[in-house]
């Protein structure tokens, strides 16, 4: 993680950190991003000066991901959890003269993030306007609020998981689970059972996911994420937290956006990282042969440990299991395959790590420059390509389409696409685009596994230390 842990790990694009009196101790002052052309910028004046007229208060120090203030009694707490988004009015009228001092409190604790008008003139902090919680504690908050309700007979509790468990013969891991939480001795707490076999770390979460996973089984196709909801949980517009969707698809055993319908698209990863959000942990480093993780959920916050030497972004998925296969890039290096163009959805995730050399493997044709170009855009920094120079492309086997018709389409659009994008890319790929370009030549990395797979690691490991 970064020294200062920011609460908004998804929208740390187009913050910068503003000085102002009348500041509280314990938090900064960071600029509120504008979007332009989907990235959000640092907002500027047409002389190019940061403009400031409203500020989000953050805390200026590293803060767990879910500890509340001391003193906020579980009624407040569990007001706070309920609406992502509060006006100043609504805080006011229900902390009366200790609004502002609960506020900050919440700040500091990473709960939410204060949003503030500036006094120009004076450089100094103005009124707060409303108060919006933190992705940190929004991703977790409908579990924590079934937390904060009266409990449940835990053995009755159990003993209705087990009637609705009790008729599947499938999936395997979903069986499994039945057996251990049969095996809970009466009495117990509301807790996830010993044995179990997902990460869950919470009652709530587990049994959101269990449910969901009943349904899903019981069913005779793909439901929608949505529909699953309503079906388990009884509302259509509960959200998928992280945490239920990565401990529902180690119950199902299949990603989350394989297992149902316009779901997250998925990101997979591997190697030296281990990140922890709520009452869920996904493990890079040890997982067989990668983990999935929601690209929305690694927008958001949470608790990471990161060990690489550089990240490796890989186009397909077949090229990505291959990668996945060669444990001297594994140790050292995080794999990230995001299903072609939402690769870049893993951007946020990056910038979040600790600074180190990014490469990226995409195909040779025009489509896989322009993934290049939109990862470095929204990276803000260079990456290396990695299986992408022009000999290879050159004797590399050319791609053929179904028929002529086909062939002839796809060859104009990679020429123009790539004859748009040759003036924004690196030199080596400058030189990529323009044969491209001349040609409408396009080679996929599947072909060039042979040739680029066992020299690999020792491109990465060269990279690494330059």
């Amino acid at each position: 993680m970064r020294e200062h842990y920011k609460p908004l790990l998804g929208e740390m694009s187009g913050r910068s950190t503003i000085l102002l009196s009348g500041l509280p101790p314990g938090v900064e002052a960071v600029t509120v991003p504008v979007r332009r052309n989907g990235v959000s910028r640092v907002p500027r004046d047409r002389r190019g000066r940061v403009k400031v007229t409203k500020v989000d208060l953050v805390p200026s120090e590293r803060t767990a991901l879910f500890s509340p203030p001391d003193g906020l009694s579980r009624a407040d707490l569990a007001w706070v959890l309920s609406a992502a988004r509060r006006q100043w009015s609504s805080v006011g009228n229900r902390f009366g003269g200790r609004a502002l001092s609960v506020a900050v409190e919440l700040v500091r604790s990473g709960g939410v993030v204060l949003r503030c008008d500036v006094d120009s003139d004076r450089l100094a902090l103005g009124s707060p306007e409303s108060w919006s919680l933190s992705s940190a504690w929004a991703e977790q908050a409908d579990d924590e609020l079934a937390e904060l309700r009266p409990q449940r007979d835990p053995d009755e509790v159990r003993r209705a998981l087990l009637d609705q468990l009790d008729n599947l013969e499938s999936p395997p891991s979903l069986v499994a689970e039945r057996d251990v939480l049969r095996a809970v001795p009466a009495g117990s707490a509301l807790v996830p059972p010993p044995g179990t076999t997902t990460t869950a770390k919470s009652w709530t979460t587990y049994e959101a996911s269990l449910l969901a996973a009943i349904r899903w089984a019981s069913s005779d196709r793909v439901p929608g994420a949505a529909e699953l909801a309503g079906l388990a949980w009884g509302d259509t517009h509960v959200k998928w937290s992280t945490a239920r969707s990565i401990v529902f698809s180690q119950l199902v055993g299949r990603e989350f956006s394989q297992a149902v319908k316009k779901s997250d698209i998925t990101i997979r990863v591997r190697g030296p990282l281990v990140w922890s959000h709520g009452s869920a942990i996904a493990d890079a480093a040890r997982s067989r042969p990668w983990i999935g993780l929601p690209s929305e959920g690694v927008r958001l916050v949470g608790d990471v440990k990161f060990a690489a030497a550089g990240i490796l972004l890989v186009e397909n998925a077949e090229t990505f299991q291959e990668v996945c296969d060669i444990k001297e890039i594994t140790e050292s290096w995080l794999c990230i395959w995001g299903q072609g163009k939402a690769v870049v959805n893993a951007v946020d995730l990056i910038i979040a790590l600790p600074p180190v050399k990014v490469a990226a493997w995409m195909d040779l044709d025009a489509a896989g420059l322009q993934i290049f170009s939109m990862l470095t855009d929204r990276l803000g920094r260079t990456a290396t390509p990695v299986g992408m120079d022009l000999e290879l492309l050159r004797s590399g086997q050319a791609r053929k389409r179904a028929s002529v018709e086909e062939e002839q389409k796809a060859d104009r659009e990679d020429r123009r696409l790539a004859a748009s994008l040759k003036d924004r890319l690196p030199d080596s790929l400058r030189e990529v685009a323009e044969y491209i370009e001349a040609t409408g030549k396009a080679v996929e990395q599947q072909t060039l596994h042979d040739r680029v797979l066992r020299t690999l690691a020792d491109r990465l490991s060269i990279l690494g230390m330059e």
